[in-house]
């Protein structure tokens, strides 16, 4: 089975991924927003995402990630799938509790690593979206395509939307580090 969603918040995606588990689909698969589900028996996986590399900072076709993969699966858990800076691991529930940070310094650390990706792709989309509004007056003045304008047009609410997605992630995040201090 295969289904698309689009998550912005890691703890949202694992709350999903757990129900999906407990009504009998284990994930297999990730690429784009499509997850890849199997079936199992209800409720036989928990699944954790982590990221260990900072977005900007650390290629994302960097793979040496082996290390770290091999540290997880030695706790019971095994590696499912990577999707750039994200590794998702699931194990089985039979085993016990599955709990990759266990200590408030180490949460701290992952959760601004994910705050300084959403940081650096904000001001990516920040910096096109500003640069397409600033330039939207002049395209519409060059076309006489109605449904070219209407594109132009449409595709500005959407930017901004994105990008203001991504700031409030940023706050959000603040706001989770702000609590664990």
């Amino acid at each position: 089975m295969k289904k698309y969603r689009l998550y912005f918040d890691k703890e949202k995606e694992e709350e999903w991924l757990n129900k999906m588990s407990g009504q009998g689909y284990a994930m297999t698969g990730f690429f784009a927003g499509l997850y890849h589900f199997t079936p199992c028996e209800p409720g036989q996986y928990i699944y954790r995402i982590d990221m260990q590399g900072e977005a900007g900072r650390t290629p994302v076709w960097r793979n040496d990630y082996q290390e770290y993969i091999e540290l997880v699966e030695e706790t019971g858990a095994e590696y499912v799938c990577r999707w750039g800076w994200w590794l998702i691991f699931r194990k089985e529930a039979a085993k016990g509790e599955f709990v990759l940070y266990t200590d408030t310094e180490s949460q701290i650390a992952l959760y601004k690593r994910i705050r300084w990706m959403f940081l650096f792709f904000g001001m990516m989309e920040l910096s096109i979206t500003l640069s397409t509004t600033m330039n939207v007056r002049h395209l519409l003045a060059e076309t006489s395509d109605v449904g070219m304008d209407f594109l132009l047009l449409a595709s500005l609410p959407l930017c901004w939307f994105v990008t203001t997605l991504f700031f409030v992630m940023v706050l959000k995040l603040t706001g989770k580090i702000r609590r664990l201090r």
